[in-house]
């Protein structure tokens, strides 16, 4: 629930720091990644200078440059854990590097050291930063020769400890972010995250509506769909009563934008929609009222094959009125399209709204005036419809495999929803939430990541890192070790849906560690 203020600038708000410090950061600028959803949760920022500090060590350089067996990014958040202990080269570094735990983090505490340690004015600060981050090799040697000997003259260094302190700078220097972009970055993902806690619905509903800015548009989608399930927000597929062009926010839910259904497209949705009007006068009901009829025998008409049959298969024409299969819809549709313009015409002027597809065609073939071997074909495409060969019932593994082709998201079924297990007791968004223990729960392979092992009694082994789904949510962090994968490996692939069986050890860390599989 909203709150009744609204303050995007109140930095001390324990949810908002909850929420990132929990990793639950999709959306969240700068952090909605998978890496920074893993990293926020061991940084665990509870405030701005905190979390400028995550954004910047979770940029590459620093994730790759190494220490003492670590990478830098490491040292930072064992040392803010209080499991390592801070260490600086001299003890004027203290004062400058504490706010990082002794990890040179930014490019301005760089610049400081050679204020402090060098002499260095502000000119010749800068000048150290151009030379090691634009790697100007004539410059950077007469930065060094200059902080050598201001080093050794201002604090009193021998010239073996400034040559170290030079060279850690050089180093850090080639991933050392800017601490001013860092704050700012900082401010932006903590006002990203406060809409997030207190605007829930709107945050989601504007975040879908700017998904076609990423690179994956329907990536984006299936993951903040699947992110709004955690906070109880359910996206649904249009509908007749719920037909917006964009995702739009009503009756506590989130509709699809009929835009973003592939096959539809801007010209088309708006092509339906200035026809409504029009429609509602002509039929004295509202478009949510409207039956399959009315909607086949108008828009069916006017609006182009490919999008129809997307919306059909998406459910968009489902309502109050119409709750037929989307099989029998789409085999309707088709028959449909096999009578002539001039047929279809006079099905649009002439039938009954609440009449049947077969009395609609039997009426027109009593009162339309049509030769004779046209009439043999019409009652053939009237038959067929009447007497289908094959089932036309909507099985749930159809419906989020056709869902998912058409708007990347199944939102109506879930893989899993199909599997009947008496086993299962748990759900991933049960399991997010912090469940503990064991756990058995229908999932759906999103992605598989092997991994050789580098330690243990035996040294590279093959284990497995998962992201799976169900219904309720998708759960990113799922492992399963080597000895479980290689007696599983055959059924663990991405797309299969399995029953999985295994270990939650504690709300903090809600990673699943999968024991056993059987196939669904």
């Amino acid at each position: 629930m909203a709150n009744s203020t609204f303050d995007i600038d109140d930095f001390d708000d324990d949810k908002v720091w909850d929420l990132i410090c929990d990793g639950r950061t999709k959306g969240v600028f700068q952090l909605e990644s998978q890496l920074g959803r893993s990293w926020a949760k061991r940084v665990k920022p509870r405030n701005i200078e905190e979390l400028a500090a995550l954004i910047s060590i979770i940029r590459p350089g620093c994730l790759k440059a190494f220490t003492e067996g670590k990478s830098m990014t490491q040292h930072y958040v064992d040392r803010k854990a209080g499991i390592d202990e801070a260490k600086y080269l001299h003890s004027s570094l203290e004062p400058i590097l504490s706010e990082t735990y002794g990890v040179l983090v930014y490019q301005e505490q760089s610049m400081k050291i050679a204020q402090k340690l060098a002499g260095f004015d502000l000119k010749e600060a800068d000048n150290l930063r151009k030379a090691i981050g634009k790697k100007k090799a004539g410059l950077m040697a007469k930065v060094k020769k200059s902080f050598l000997s201001g080093a050794t003259s201002t604090e009193g260094l021998d010239k073996e400890t400034a040559e170290e302190i030079f060279s850690w700078i050089e180093k850090s220097n080639r991933y050392a972010f800017n601490k001013s972009h860092a704050v700012s970055y900082a401010v932006n993902a903590y006002r990203s995250a406060y809409c997030k806690v207190h605007r829930k619905m709107r945050f989601f509903e504007s975040y879908l509506n700017h998904s076609e800015r990423k690179p994956d548009q329907q990536v984006e989608i299936k993951e903040l769909v699947s992110d709004a399930k955690l906070y109880d927000i359910e996206t649904l597929p249009p509908r007749l009563g719920h037909f917006y062009p964009s995702f739009t926010a009503a009756e506590d839910n989130i509709y699809f934008g009929v835009t973003n259904i592939k096959g539809v497209g801007t010209a088309e949705t708006e092509k339906m929609l200035d026809l409504v009007p029009e429609l509602e006068k002509k039929l004295g009901k509202t478009f949510a009222e409207f039956t399959w009829l009315d909607t086949l025998f108008n828009l069916g008409l006017k609006v182009n094959k490919t999008c129809i049959e997307a919306l059909i298969t998406v459910g968009a024409f489902n309502g109050k009125n119409n709750t037929k299969h989307r099989n029998a819809l789409l085999y309707e549709y088709k028959s449909y399209r096999d009578l002539s313009i001039r047929e279809r015409e006079w099905l649009s002027d002439n039938y009954n709204s609440d009449d049947s597809i077969i009395a609609a065609i039997d009426n027109m073939i009593n009162n339309l005036k049509i030769n004779s071997n046209r009439l043999i074909k019409v009652f053939d495409i009237r038959n067929i419809i009447e007497s289908p060969p094959f089932d036309l019932t909507d099985h749930p593994n159809w419906i989020a495999d056709v869902e998912n082709k058409y708007m990347g998201v199944s939102l109506t079924f879930s893989k899993t929803d199909a599997i009947q297990s008496a086993a299962v007791n748990c759900t991933c968004k049960e399991i997010i939430n912090g469940r503990t223990g064991k756990v058995n729960v229908a999932i759906h392979i999103n992605s598989l990541r092997e991994y050789a092992t580098k330690n243990g009694k035996n040294p590279g082994q093959i284990m497995a890192f998962l992201s799976v789904e169900d219904s309720t949510a998708t759960l990113d962090s799922a492992v399963i070790f080597p000895e479980t994968y290689g007696k599983f490996k055959e059924i663990l692939y991405e797309g299969n849906t399995v029953v999985a069986f295994g270990q939650v050890s504690s709300k903090k860390d809600t990673s699943l560690v999968i024991n056993k599989v059987s196939q669904a």
